[in-house]
C-alpha cells in the first residue's frame, strides 16, 4: 500500500461553504413558505411593503434592474452609515453605551488594572481629566482664562472622544495578536466596539474640521466617503480575523502569522474598498437615474472589480512587507487566483482569504442583482401560472427564490 502525503487545498472548505450557504437559504425559503400559510396575523404591512416591492421589481424590464439594486443597495448602505455611525449619537441607546463605556466601565478597569501591578497610564490620564473636569467647574466662567479654559475643554474633548479609545483598543488588539488564535478570534467581535468608539470619534474631528472650513458634513461627498471608510472599521476588523479563522480551517493552519502590520492592512484596506465601492456605485446609479446608460454601469462593474483586486494586491503585499514573510507582487498575484506563493497548486490559506475581503463589497453589488433576476424569473412564472395576483404573495414568491438560489448554489458546490 502507497501512502502518500495529503496537503489541504481548501477547496473542501469552500465546498463545505457553498452547502451551509445553501442550506440557509433552503431554511429561509421553509420559513418564507410557513409565513404565507400560516394566519399571518400582524404581518399584513410586511406583506403590502414586499408586495409593492416585487410589482416595482417585475414591472421594470431585465434591462433596468441592475441600475435598479445596484441604487437600492447603495440607498441603503448610504442609511445605515448614517442612521449607525454619522447621526448615532441622536439616539439614547448609542449615548448611553457610550456614557458607561468611557465614564464608568474604562475608569474602573484600568483602575484595577493598575492596583493589580499593570500599567498605571490610563488610570493616571483619568485622573488628569477628572483634574481639568474640576479646573473647569472652578475657572469655567472666568474671562480672563478663557484661553486655559479653552486648552481644558479641548484636552477633555480629544481625550476622550480619540486619545483614550485608541489607546485602549491599541492595548486590546496587542493582546488580541500574541493570544491564542481561536480566542482572538472570539475576542475581536468585542474589541471591535473599541474600534467603533474611535472611529466615531475620528468622524467627529473630520466633521468639525469640515464646519470650521464652512461646509456641511451632511452635504459633502468627502464626508460620506471618511463616514464610510471610519464606519467600516470595525466591520473590516472583525472581517480580517474571520479571514484568518477561514484560512486555518480550510487548510489545518493551527496559528495563522498575526501582527500590528497585518491587522491594520487588513482592516485599513478591506474598510478603504467598502467606502471606495460604494461610493462609485452610488454615483453610477445617480447617474443612471438621470438618464445614463447602462454601459456606465457595466464600467462601474467592471472598475470596481479591478479596484477590489488592486487593493488585494496592495494588501497582500503591504500585510507581510519588511517582514520574514514578505510577497512579492507576482507572489501576491499567486495567493489572488486561489495558488500558493510559488503558483505550484491550489492553496486557499489565510492569506487567500484575508486578501479577498476587499472582494466583499462588489459582491455585495452582485449578489443583490443576481437575486434580483432570480426573483423576477420567479415572479412572472407565478404570474403566468396564477394570474395578477402573484403580488399579494410575497413570501410564497420569496420562499421559491430561496430555493432556487439553494438549488444553484448546491449545483455549484457539485463542480467544487
Amino acid at each position: 500500500m502507497t501512502i502518500t502525503d495529503f496537503t489541504p487545498s481548501g477547496l473542501q472548505f469552500v465546498h463545505s461553504l457553498l452547502v451551509l450557504a445553501g442550506s440557509l437559504l433552503a431554511a429561509s425559503g421553509v420559513a418564507l413558505w410557513m409565513v404565507e400559510t400560516g394566519p399571518g396575523e400582524g404581518l399584513e404591512a410586511t406583506r403590502r411593503r414586499w408586495g409593492e416591492g416585487l410589482r416595482n421589481l417585475a414591472g421594470a424590464s431585465w434591462l433596468r434592474i441592475p441600475g435598479c439594486l445596484t441604487g437600492w443597495l447603495a440607498s441603503r448602505l448610504d442609511a445605515l452609515i448614517r442612521a449607525g455611525f454619522a447621526e448615532a449619537d441622536m439616539r439614547v441607546a448609542f449615548g448611553g453605551i457610550f456614557f458607561g463605556l468611557l465614564f464608568v466601565f474604562l475608569p474602573l478597569a484600568a483602575a484595577l488594572n493598575a492596583l493589580i501591578g499593570g500599567s498605571p497610564f490610563l488610570f493616571l490620564y483619568y485622573l488628569s481629566l477628572l483634574a481639568a473636569l474640576a479646573y473647569l467647574n472652578f475657572a469655567g466662567e472666568m474671562g480672563r482664562l478663557r484661553v486655559l479654559n479653552g486648552v481644558a475643554a479641548a484636552y477633555l474633548g480629544i481625550s476622550l472622544i480619540v486619545v483614550i479609545p485608541i489607546y485602549v483598543l491599541r492595548s486590546f488588539t496587542d493582546v488580541n495578536i500574541n493570544d491564542v488564535f481561536t480566542h482572538g478570534v472570539l475576542k475581536s467581535f468585542l474589541i471591535a466596539v473599541f474600534w467603533y468608539v474611535a472611529a466615531y470619534g475620528a468622524g467627529l474631528m473630520f466633521d468639525a474640521v469640515l464646519r470650521h472650513m464652512g461646509r456641511d458634513p451632511i452635504d459633502s461627498a468627502s464626508a460620506r466617503f471618511v463616514h464610510g471608510f471610519l464606519a467600516a472599521l470595525p466591520v473590516a476588523y472583525v472581517l480580517t480575523f474571520l479571514a484568518l479563522l477561514a484560512g486555518h480551517l480550510a487548510v489545518f493552519d493551527q496559528t495563522p502569522f498575526r501582527s500590528w502590520q497585518l491587522v491594520l492592512f487588513g482592516t485599513g484596506i478591506t474598510a478603504l474598498g467598502l467606502s471606495l465601492t460604494l461610493r462609485l456605485m452610488a454615483a453610477t446609479a445617480a447617474r443612471g437615474e438621470k438618464g445614463g446608460g447602462g454601459l456606465a454601469l457595466a464600467a462601474a462593474y467592471g472598475g470596481g472589480l479591478i479596484l477590489a483586486a488592486g487593493l488585494s494586491l496592495v494588501l497582500g503585499v503591504g500585510a507581510y512587507y519588511g517582514t520574514g514573510q514578505a510577497l512579492s507582487w507576482a507572489e501576491a498575484g499567486n495567493l489572488l487566483i486561489g495558488l500558493s506563493a510559488d503558483g505550484g497548486r491550489v492553496f486557499l490559506g489565510p492569506d487567500f482569504w484575508l486578501m479577498h475581503l476587499t472582494f466583499l463589497p462588489w459582491l455585495a453589488f452582485v449578489g443583490a442583482v443576481f437575486c434580483g433576476f432570480v426573483v423576477k424569473s420567479v415572479f412572472n412564472g407565478f404570474q403566468f401560472l396564477t394570474g395578477p395576483d402573484t403580488a399579494k404573495q410575497p413570501f410564497l414568491v420569496l420562499a421559491v427564490s430561496c430555493a432556487a438560489c439553494a438549488v444553484l448554489i448546491w449545483g455549484t458546490a457539485v463542480f467544487v
